[in-house]
Parts: C-alpha cells; sequence; structure tokens
C-alpha cells in the first residue's frame, strides 16, 4: 500500500528507482563536500587564508550542497518545490519566535566573523570558560581548555557578554608582586633589576619593565614588577625565569 500511495505521489517513478536516486544523490553529495573541503585546505595552505574563513568556506559550501541535492531530489520526486518554498516561509514565520535562539546564534556567529575578534588558535576568555578557539562557526564557537577538554559556546554569549581575547595583541604583560626587605636600597636593586633583565632575549624594551611600590608592611617592602613579552603560551615560564632572576638578585644585595 505504501509503494502505491508513493508511486501515486511521483508520478510514473517506482520507490527503487526514488531509493537509487536518494543513493546516488547522497554519494555525489558526500564527494562534493570531500572535495571542496580538499579544495579549501589547498588554498587555505597556499594563499595563507586564516583557519576562521576557511571553516567558514566549508560549511558554507557543506550547507549549499546539502540544500541542492534535497532540492534536486523532491524534484525527481515530482514535488512542487516552488509551492514548498512559499509554505516553509510562512512556517519560518510561525516558528520563528520558537527558534529565536538559533537564530540570535547565527546573526552572533556573524559579526564575530566580520569583527575579526575571535580567530582559531587564539585564547579567548567569555563567562567563566577560558581557553584555545578551535573552531568558529556560524551557531557556535568550540574551544579547548587547558586541561585539553573541548567546550562548545553558543555563539549569543559572545554578544550578551563581555569576553577577553588574550592573544589578540602581540605585547603581554607579566606581573610579579616581590617583597624587599628594608635593608635593601630600593633605587640600587631596581638599576639592578633592569640591567639583569636587559640580557634576558624575551624581556621587551618597549613597553620597558617597570617597578611600583605597593605598600609598606612589618617585613618590608612590597613592589610590583611589570615586564612584558611577546609569546603568550610561555608567560608562566617566563615568570618563573622573572621570579629566579629576582631571588639571585635579593641574595647578592
Amino acid at each position: 500500500m505504501y509503494l502505491d500511495v508513493l508511486n501515486g505521489v511521483t508520478g510514473d517513478l517506482k520507490f527503487s528507482e526514488i531509493l537509487m536516486s536518494t543513493a546516488i544523490l547522497v554519494v555525489i553529495s558526500l564527494l562534493m563536500i570531500r572535495l571542496t573541503s580538499f579544495i579549501v585546505n589547498k588554498a587555505t595552505k597556499k594563499f595563507d587564508l586564516e583557519l576562521t574563513v576557511s571553516y567558514l568556506i566549508r560549511d558554507s559550501f557543506k550547507y549549499l550542497i546539502y540544500i541542492c541535492a534535497v532540492t534536486i531530489q523532491l524534484e525527481i520526486c515530482g514535488v512542487d518545490v516552488t509551492g514548498i518554498v512559499w509554505s516553509l516561509g510562512i512556517v519560518g514565520i510561525s516558528l520563528g519566535f520558537a527558534g529565536r535562539d538559533m537564530i540570535s546564534n547565527f546573526i552572533s556567529g556573524i559579526f564575530i566573523l566580520s569583527d575579526k575578534t575571535i580567530k582559531v588558535g587564539e585564547v579567548v576568555e567569555v563567562d567563566d570558560v577560558y581557553g584555545k578557539v578551535h573552531k568558529v562557526g556560524f551557531r557556535t564557537t568550540t574551544l579547548v581548555t587547558f586541561d585539553n577538554s573541548l567546550i562548545t559556546i553558543p555563539n549569543s554569549v559572545f554578544s550578551s557578554n563581555p569576553y577577553v581575547n588574550h592573544t589578540y595583541l602581540d605585547e603581554h604583560r607579566i606581573d610579579l608582586d616581590i617583597l624587599i626587605p628594608y635593608k635593601v636600597d630600593l633605587i640600587e636593586w631596581r638599576n639592578g633589576l633592569n640591567k639583569r633583565i636587559s640580557h634576558i632575549n624575551w624581556v621587551l624594551n618597549d613597553p620597558t619593565p617597570k617597578v611600583f611600590v605597593k605598600e609598606f608592611n612589618e617585613e618590608g617592602v612590597k613592589v610590583k614588577v611589570i615586564i612584558w613579552a611577546k609569546d603568550y603560551f610561555k608567560i608562566e615560564e617566563y615568570r618563573l625565569i622573572l621570579a629566579n632572576e629576582i631571588r639571585k638578585l635579593l641574595k647578592e644585595v
């Protein structure tokens, strides 16, 4: 009975022919998706495109191929695609309120991609989530945390919450609080520190290193040492090296 009904809808087509055309379209669609992904990957390497743009192009082609495949299959089955488009337009308006979160995520994704404030490979922090950007899509952004967890965040979160891009700029500040005993001359100690860190190749001269007095307590003067470096992913290693240099300097004075 099901076959008779289906044949009635699709005209002279047989059920086996429909299955065959569907299978062929699925295979062709998958091959086209793989081909476009291959071409986009090659273009990304050749023209040094940003990975964010690469993901966007691949997703666009993928969804376009899906839509074309479904449209062709409906045409093969004798379905009036124009009527369906009009119907979907009316239904889409009705479902728009129900899908407002999805629409919000999509629009936010467009703004993220156009603003270029978040790119693949950068380290961002939003809504108490901190990680490296793995993929930026139309609806979601995927982060990899430093304990190797994969977190998917709706793009609307970025538009509704302040977020921090830790690697957007080239220079990164390293702060270190130090307690200097009262017996140590602060000016002499600062000059000695500047001379010592001037030989460290990763310490930037612009912005210049600085030393600020924070407070006085019973044990000495608490100061903040500020230096700048370029490689964000080595900040903790640099902080350890700086602390060791300051330790050796305090032993010498």
